[in-house]
This record gives structure tokens, C-alpha cells and sequence, in this order.
């Protein structure tokens, strides 16, 4: 079964930066080769995954190397991975980040390589969009999931209607960061700035271990992406 974490954000061009050092991180420990390094951007979103043991043999390390205030510290809404059914209008090349290439047969190789780490699919969601229209800048949200954005009433009446009553997934108050790792597959947010705690506290381990040296250049990565989802 295994985890799967997924970045918040879909890295755009001015992210660059940020996938090419964690793919060519990934190349080096052999987890992605040449092929799919050369061809980075693939993707919407920034994952990885392990199996049940690497994730609790993770979650023991990270208990002992982050300290106690942050991972017992609450968030006050903690949000939960938006089903895909709510961004089904997300589809095409204009939704995919700039600075991605465009998907077309003389590219399928590469892809297939890049699918080992990177989520591909029709659909692109964007979580500053309205999740009704698609207009961008969203500055409403959800007063129950506390994530899916809207730009109106109007658009939130329509999309609850239309479907997201259905998937609409209650936010989990006062949720800690060490809930969320001993947690099921469930989908939870980790933030950015827990991811940024996470990297910092294995970054003395990546050394002399492989599993630490593998999540601690994702969290790093993702904690420049608006953290990521668990599940």
C-alpha cells in the first residue's frame, strides 16, 4: 500500500530552480535516470512515496530530530487533499503551469521515465483558482474543507450544487504535525513551514542515510511549494 506525498503547489517556471535540484537529487541516489532528469517538468504536482515501514522508520527519525513545539504545535484548520471531481474543468495545456512543456508523442519516453516521481494527469487543479470558473486570484474559500477557492457567492452556490457537497472533506481543527505523521493514508496538509522543519531537522542525517537524504531533499523542495499532502 505505502505512502504518497503530493506538493500543495504545481511548480511553475519561476520554480525551476526548485525541481532541478530536487531531480537531480533523485538522478544521483538513482531513483530517476538520465532521460527523465534531462526532462524535469512533466508534471502538476511535486511527489514521492515509500513504503508502510520506510514511512514509520521516517516518522521515528523526524520524532528525534524535530523538536517537540513544532510537531505537537496545533493548526487551527488543518485541510485535506481536495478530491479531484471539484477542478474536473482543470483540463488542457492552459491550465498546466508556464514554463511546462507541452505533452506530445515525440515526448512519450521521457515521460514515462519522469512518472516515476512526478504526478501526470488530464486534470491540473490549482488551488488559487476558483474551483467554479477557473479565474484566477480566488478570494474566497470553503467555510467547511477550508481550501477549494471561489471568486463569488454566486460560484460557491453553483459548485456546491454541482458536486462539491459530495466530496467536501471537513478541515480537522487544531490538528498537530505529529497527528498528521502517525495518521493514516488519509490526505492531510503538512505546511510549508513544517516542511521547512522536517528538511532542516534531516538535513544532519542525509549524510549517512538513505532514507533521510531522500525526504529531506523533498520536504526541502516542497516547503518552497506550499508543503504538501500525505496519504
Amino acid at each position: 500500500m505505502g505512502f504518497e506525498l503530493h506538493s500543495f503547489d504545481a511548480p511553475g517556471a519561476h520554480q525551476e530552480s526548485i525541481v532541478r535540484k530536487y531531480m537531480r537529487a533523485m538522478f544521483q541516489s538513482g531513483d530517476l535516470d538520465s532521460s527523465g532528469f534531462s526532462f524535469f517538468a512533466f508534471a502538476a504536482n511535486l511527489p514521492t512515496n515509500c513504503s508502510n515501514s520506510q514511512w514509520a522508520e521516517l516518522v521515528r527519525k523526524i520524532e528525534r530530530c524535530v523538536d517537540a513545539d513544532i510537531l505537537d504545535a496545533p493548526v487551527e484548520h488543518r485541510c485535506f487533499k481536495p478530491n479531484e471531481q471539484d477542478y474536473s474543468l482543470f483540463k488542457g495545456e492552459q491550465f498546466r503551469p508556464k514554463g511546462m512543456p507541452a505533452m506530445g508523442p515525440d515526448t512519450a519516453a521521457q515521460a514515462e521515465s519522469v512518472r516515476k516521481i512526478m504526478c501526470i494527469g488530464d486534470i491540473t487543479p490549482d488551488y488559487y483558482r476558483c474551483a467554479a470558473c477557473t479565474k484566477p486570484n480566488a478570494t474566497s474559500r470553503c467555510g467547511k474543507c477550508k481550501v477549494v477557492k471561489y471568486c463569488s457567492r454566486d460560484c460557491q452556490a453553483k459548485h456546491w450544487k454541482s458536486g462539491h457537497k459530495k466530496c467536501c472533506q471537513k478541515a480537522v481543527e487544531n490538528c498537530t504535525l505529529r497527528s498528521v505523521l502517525n495518521g493514516g493514508n488519509d490526505w492531510l496538509h503538512i505546511t510549508a513551514n513544517e516542511c521547512e522543519a522536517i528538511a532542516k531537522g534531516l538535513r544532519s542525517m542525509q549524510q549517512s542515510d538513505p532514507l533521510a537524504r531522500k525526504f529531506f531533499h523533498y520536504f526541502d523542495a516542497v516547503s518552497n511549494l506550499g508543503g504538501c499532502f500525505v496519504g
